[in-house]
């Protein structure tokens, strides 16, 4: 079903509608269901965010279907392209909006340059699953290339960054999880035991912030953390979360955007992402 809708983002973005769509990278949305005629230039752009996800979410569904990849023939030239552009755009994504837009353009996102290395390596498998070992080898080479540049980058000796060129900043590297859900390994798993270990430290009474700017959170990006810490972490972080749900005075359908200090929901409510609560099902 996911490769069902999946299609219509594909066939958007390879011109196979009335919109030019005309952008290195992928769309962030087709317009207002069920027509899909947005163009590109009143998208909300968020380059490395969507590139990254289509990638992963096609590498995911391919290795759901015993890596039958015919279906993205058509699609190609297009991955191609979306590929090209994280290698381009890799290590350092620059000045880009990333899903947690409520925060605006981050420059020289962390985490957002965590999802572009593990999208670039979900690239690559698709490549290898198209019988281009060829492509895929060099794709990985470079994938590992852009990792140890992240990890260089980004170190800040406990901890890594929330942007590059900021010291003694933190926040949450939910993205790396994709790695976990390909069975790739991008990041070594020292990344995530040291960045657990740090969110402890920051644990307030509903949970752990988002990053060190404001005290709010996400709900499935904590869930996503948990998900990669140890048994001791992920439990310590869903008590947390049950703390919130169940104590919050907000009284709304469950959010997952609230203040960790309070339990006051920021905005958001009974949105398809609290699926979130449930990764860890996915690394199983």
């Amino acid at each position: 079903r996911l490769r069902l809708l999946l299609l219509p983002i594909l066939l958007y973005a390879n011109n196979h509608t009335n919109i030019k769509y005309n952008l290195p990278w992928a769309p962030h949305h087709l317009g207002h269901w069920p027509v899909c005629d947005l163009p590109p230039d009143r998208q909300e752009q968020m380059p490395m965010e969507e590139t990254g996800n289509l990638l992963v979410m096609l590498a995911a569904i391919a290795q759901k279907q015993n890596k039958d990849v015919s279906y993205l023939a058509p699609f190609k030239s297009l991955l191609v392209i979306w590929g090209n552009f994280l290698n381009s755009t890799l290590p350092d994504p620059g000045n880009q909006l990333c899903t947690d837009d409520f925060e605006g353009p981050s420059p020289h996102n962390v985490n957002l340059a965590a999802k572009g290395t593990v999208g670039l390596a979900a690239y690559g498998l698709l490549l290898e699953y198209m019988g281009d070992a060829a492509g895929a080898a060099a794709v990985q080479a470079q994938v590992a290339r852009f990792a140890a540049q992240w990890m260089s980058m980004a170190n800040d000796t406990t901890h890594y960054r929330l942007q590059y060129n900021l010291p003694g900043t933190w926040s949450q590297k939910y993205n790396i999880i994709f790695q976990y859900i390909l069975g790739v390994k991008v990041f070594p798993d020292s990344v995530m035991q040291q960045e657990s270990s740090y969110y402890a430290s920051k644990m307030q009474p509903y949970g752990v912030p988002l990053d060190d700017r404001k005290l709010f959170t996400k709900l499935d990006w904590s869930s996503w953390v948990a998900a990669m810490g140890n048994a001791q972490q992920f439990d310590a972080i869903f008590q947390k979360l049950y703390r919130f749900a169940n104590e919050t005075p907000s009284r709304v359908p469950l959010s997952d955007w609230y203040f960790t200090d309070t339990g006051v929901v920021k905005g958001f409510r009974a949105r398809p992402v609290v699926g979130g609560l449930y990764v860890k099902a996915l690394l199983k």
